[in-house]
């Protein structure tokens, strides 16, 4: 090997040591794992999450919440969302065979809390796991992810490339990523403690975010002429 080679050698080797040091003024910055959030765009979103809530928190009430006590639903702000997300609480409750008070005295607090989240408007939109390509008639894959499924059922084995994309598609919301995040958080208490929470976190429309806000109250000052 000429000395040229060894040299270049030489300072590849101490250039890619000096990338793997074990030392470092700052953390890396490090990708999560893969995952997936919904996104709500429509009232019947609302119905669908509230029921996933609930069904959580009463998993985690267990035996510390009788049907015997008296519930009071409320949410923190009067936004269209948490408005929806009361009364959704509320049947869900009554059917299940609770008592929900119309009044707070003497009961078992449920309050509905939302807390909207604005990001960057130029977030990264997550990159799709595969594209669907064609292995034989009527026979599609995700590429890069191994999975397979056949037309049969779904439509004829002449389906075509765009009904393939749209299939394997449906799944993402459509447009970029928003930058709007709602976290919904559902806590039983009483006077002294708190009995169980159930939270959860989507994505919205940007354009909707009013819909998870309560409407802001101005105070005017007033002067009274002479």
């Amino acid at each position: 090997m000429s000395k040229a080679k060894i040299a270049t050698t030489l300072l590849c080797m101490l250039a890619l040591a000096g990338c793997a040091t074990p030392y470092s003024e700052v953390p890396k910055a490090k990708n999560f794992s893969a995952s997936s959030q919904e996104k709500l765009q429509a009232a019947s979103h609302w119905g669908l999450i509230t029921n996933d809530l609930y069904k959580k928190l009463q998993a985690k009430m267990g035996d510390k919440v009788d049907k015997s006590q008296r519930l009071y639903v409320s949410s923190k702000d009067g936004s269209p969302f948490n408005q929806a997300v009361v009364a959704e609480l509320i049947s869900e409750l009554v059917a299940d065979g609770y008592l929900v008070a119309k009044n707070p005295e003497n009961t078992t607090k449920i309050d509905i809390d939302t807390q909207v989240l604005e990001f960057s408007p130029s977030r990264l939109k997550p990159v799709a796991s595969g594209v669907p390509t064609l292995i034989v008639a009527g026979l599609w894959t995700l590429t890069e992810s191994g999975v397979a499924i056949t037309t049969a059922g779904l439509a004829s084995a002449s389906v075509i490339a765009a009904d393939a994309a749209n299939y394997f598609g449906s799944e993402t919301a459509a447009g970029s990523t928003p930058k709007t995040e709602i976290i919904v958080n559902i806590g039983v208490s009483n006077a002294d403690n708190y009995i169980a929470v159930s939270r959860g976190t989507y994505y919205v429309s940007d354009t909707d975010k009013w819909l998870y806000q309560a409407a802001l109250t101005k105070t005017f000052s007033v002067k009274g002429g002479n």
